[in-house]
């Protein structure tokens, strides 16, 4: 019977998708099933030039295509009088080039010649572009039809690109919608529709614990096989998204080299990459990078300038990982996005170790579908979801100590377990956590999760005794070794072993006399965790924040996609955690949530004051809340299946897991910024664009 029932929802699903799929998403061509098309090629009359008049421009012949020197053409059909629902262009068109095709129209309300919507970009990749539906008032009596080159970003520039490059092949009226069964865009249905219908409170994988009962060897055998199955699957995609835009396969300014030029530089037994300009050694203040432009003076952007030379301020241990040994071994140079890669797929690695040792160890009755949930959250926050669709230098260090932060929580936690070895996992434990100091230093502060990791061996003495010796040891020894490592370097470049270099770096404002401001940490908390995502009902959706203050000082920002809090609603079980400081027996997962949220905020202070409020800076910020939302999800959880509340849970549940995937999903395809995907795969970008239309 459960065999049965379960090919019964299997069904139910699956017909679900398809029908969303060849029915609504395809609505355009069932309501136009019996429509005729009308060729108006012929009476299309061709007008060269920006401007309507006859004496418009002129066009030429070459290379099979007709070329418009003004970058712009007409195609217009008077005295029409009818109706104009849907206009279909043929066009030929170079790979890789974009038209803006804009309609115009007089018609029954509008006696003057008026624009409808703000047009379409045509391109070779997305014939469904060329599919256009129009809504006019009543019967059109003169219509219009507007080609020009468009830039990069889909905007109009006829003139400032070159010649329009096509051929016009035929314009028809009123035909019927093409259908377009969309194979991802079906298993997108397919998985929304099964995580919506599939996962109810009395499904296998919500009765199922995490931790089977004693000796279910069978039932943990086919946990760990769905564990590595889910990993398998987000490894893929992290593959598949680091590289979806191939702007940031390579580097996308001079100064993103800089990892690089450190390879080559310590190779040669270097630590500096390199003289500057005298005339750099003449100014009074030579981080005023504002006055070193007005004086024509040249420097590096963003690299550290100490004493006439220039160094690399960011975290050494990506550089002693892959970067160096890539160039000693192949004389190659190592790209920023291979880094990003290798550091993030550790981190989801070490994301589902982490939430495996939580649930173990605190929360093992739980569903087994909260494990996936958790493992998700953790890795996929909107803020580490953003540094992965665009890798370039500034995320290297941060996936790298995101990556060390979790494997070294992961591995005590794996210590903790065990009466034998312990200390083998402590010592990975700590070696990991002291090496978020040699990638993005305020990671470090996530050390302190040892804590409340390890109040109890504390307080009953079973560490820092003579019985404890190897695990003290463990923890102790690798923080002094990684620390007196960095103090080496630090001390060599800039003669204290305490400067890691960050203040020196010729960047938009001086770092040296930056200090500190209260209203600058107040405005960050603000837009770091609870400003509003801005929305609009124009593809792509997503607009950058406005950062807008009253601070009569330099707020240094760059595009923010609007806070942790606003941004997901994996999040909100933070706001629960202090209820259930008094009402849980697990104290010490409480602790350990308290103290990564606290961490969190410190950390998003020290970011707003020291440097400013930017996108990637959230992801410092976003790691111990997530981080702490996940525990809180727990404790939620178990009060929920306590309660017998558990449905109305999972409700809650689906409408935060989707709404978080639809964040990231609006992430990906904003257009801010001068890195986005419009830029890198225009192609792909219009295609997910026709695949949103009915």
């Amino acid at each position: 019977m459960g065999l049965r029932k379960k090919g019964k929802t299997a069904i139910r699903i699956l017909l679900i998708a398809l029908l969303l799929e060849t029915g609504l998403c395809n609505l355009s061509f069932w309501s136009t099933l019996f429509a005729r098309e009308e060729d108006m090629t012929s009476r299309m009359q061709t007008v060269y030039g920006a401007s309507l008049s006859e004496e418009g421009g002129d066009a030429y012949e070459e290379g099979g295509y007709t070329r418009v020197p003004e970058g712009c053409l007409w195609l217009k059909a008077e005295n029409l009088d009818q109706q104009v629902k849907r206009i279909r262009l043929v066009l030929d068109i170079p790979e890789g080039y974009l038209i803006r095709a804009t309609v115009f129209a007089q018609d029954e309300g509008n006696s003057l010649l008026y624009q409808l919507g703000d047009g379409r970009i045509l391109l070779r990749q997305v014939p469904g572009n060329a599919f256009l539906k129009v809504y006019p008032y009543g019967k059109v009596k003169h219509l219009y039809i507007r080609l020009e080159t468009a830039d990069s970003m889909g905007n109009a520039a006829a003139g400032s690109m070159g010649d329009l490059v096509c051929n016009v092949l035929k314009v028809g009226l009123n035909g019927r919608a093409p259908f377009v069964f969309r194979p991802v865009r079906f298993l997108l249905l397919l998985g929304v529709t099964a995580f919506l219908l599939g996962l109810k409170k009395d499904s296998a994988i919500c009765r199922a614990a995490f931790w089977p009962e004693t000796g279910d060897v069978r039932g943990m055998r086919k946990r760990r096989v769905c564990i590595f199955a889910f990993l398998a699957a987000m490894l893929l995609l992290l593959i598949f998204f680091v590289r979806i835009n191939p702007q940031c396969r390579k580097n996308l300014a001079e100064h993103h080299a800089q990892y690089q030029e450190l390879a080559r530089a310590l190779a040669e037994g270097e630590v500096s990459v390199g003289a500057s300009d005298p005339a750099l050694m003449t100014v009074e203040n030579p981080y005023d990078t504002i006055g070193l432009q007005a004086a024509q003076i040249p420097y590096r952007a963003d690299y550290a300038w100490y004493e006439g030379k220039y160094y690399v301020y960011f975290g050494i241990v990506p550089e002693l990982l892959v970067y160096l040994p890539r160039y000693l071994l192949t004389g190659q140079d190592a790209q920023n996005y291979q880094a990003v890669l290798l550091f993030m797929g550790g981190f989801w690695v070490a994301c589902a170790g982490l939430v495996y040792e939580i649930m173990r160890r605190w929360f093992g009755r739980l569903p087994f579908l909260l494990y996936f949930v958790g493992t998700f959250m953790l890795a996929c926050s909107g803020s580490l979801f953003y540094l992965l669709i665009r890798p370039d230098l500034y995320h290297v260090p941060i996936a790298a100590a995101c990556m060390f932060v979790t494997a070294g929580l992961w591995a005590y936690l794996a210590g903790l377990r065990r009466e034998r070895g312990a200390y083998l996992f402590y010592a990975a434990g700590s070696l990991c956590l002291a090496l978020t100091a040699g990638c993005r230093p305020q990671f470090l502060l996530f050390s302190l999760l040892a804590v409340p990791l390890f109040g109890k061996e504390i307080a009953g003495r079973r560490l820092f005794s003579k019985e404890s010796k190897k695990e003290t040891a463990a923890l102790i020894l690798p923080f002094l070794a990684v620390g007196a490592g960095l103090m080496w370097y630090n001390a060599v470049r800039f003669g204290s072993p305490f400067d890691f270099g960050a203040s020196y770096s010729l960047t938009s404002n001086d770092m040296t006399h930056r200090g500190f401001n209260l209203e600058r940490v107040l405005y960050g908390l603000w837009y770091f965790l609870f400003q509003p995502v801005r929305l609009e009902g124009k593809y792509p959706w997503l607009l950058s924040a406005q950062i807008e203050t009253d601070y009569l000082g330099k707020m240094v920002s760059e595009s923010c996609f609007g806070g942790i809090f606003a941004g997901s609603m994996l999040t909100w079980p933070v706001f629960a955690l202090w209820g259930m400081r008094k009402k849980t027996a697990q104290k010490q997962a409480f602790l350990l949530a308290g103290v990564s949220a606290a961490i969190a905020l410190v950390i998003c202070g020290v970011d707003a004051t020291g440097a400013g409020i930017l996108q990637r800076y959230s992801c410092d910020i976003s790691y111990g809340l997530f981080l702490a939302a996940l525990i809180g999800l727990f404790f939620l959880a178990q009060r929920a299946v306590q309660g017998e509340w558990f449905g109305a849970f999972l409700g809650w549940l689906k409408a935060a897991v989707l709404l978080h995937l639809a964040y990231l999903a609006l992430l990906l395809l904003q257009t801010e910024g001068s890195v986005n995907l419009l830029r890198g795969d225009p192609a792909l970008f219009y295609t997910i664009q026709a695949a949103m239309r009915w």
